[in-house]
């Protein structure tokens, strides 16, 4: 029986799409909010060793009702944030999420995180390959 279950998992496993080997993750954290806030910001580096761009199109998360794909800017002496429909990680590149430059905007938490918690994240991909990370939860550096 427990043969047939596990075979039975792993065949459902296969059906997912999963992000290539080419991509990798580096330093994904979510800045702890102070108590009250209803917007989170998340940070991250990704990694393309393929020989393709690849584009991120959306991330989901448990732990958020919805997460932005952001920018932060200076038009004119006045800072603003532009929704960005995609981000677009250059073959044999990198992206790095930062403060100040792109970034996840996540509003309305589930729940506050805190410093030494972690935050699952799924980085979902224009070919449709998906990648999950565990991002820190850190206090502003």
């Amino acid at each position: 029986m427990k043969r047939i279950l596990l075979a039975l998992t792993l065949a459902a496993c296969s059906w997912l799409p999963v992000a290539q080997a080419e991509v990798q993750v580096e330093d994904a954290w979510v800045r702890e909010a102070p108590p009250g806030a209803r917007m989170l910001a998340a940070y991250l580096t990704v990694n393309n060793s393929g020989a393709e761009d690849l584009v991120l199109v959306e991330v989901q998360s448990p732990a958020f009702s919805h997460i932005m794909l952001h920018k932060s800017e200076v038009v004119d002496g006045v800072a603003r944030m532009v929704h960005l429909d995609e981000i677009v990680i250059p073959a044999q590149g990198s992206v790095q999420l930062q403060p100040g430059g792109m970034h996840l905007m996540m509003p309305a938490p589930e729940a506050r995180p805190s410093a030494g918690d972690r935050v699952p994240l799924v980085l979902i991909f224009a070919d449709g390959n998906r990648l999950e990370v565990q991002a820190d939860v850190r206090k502003k550096p």
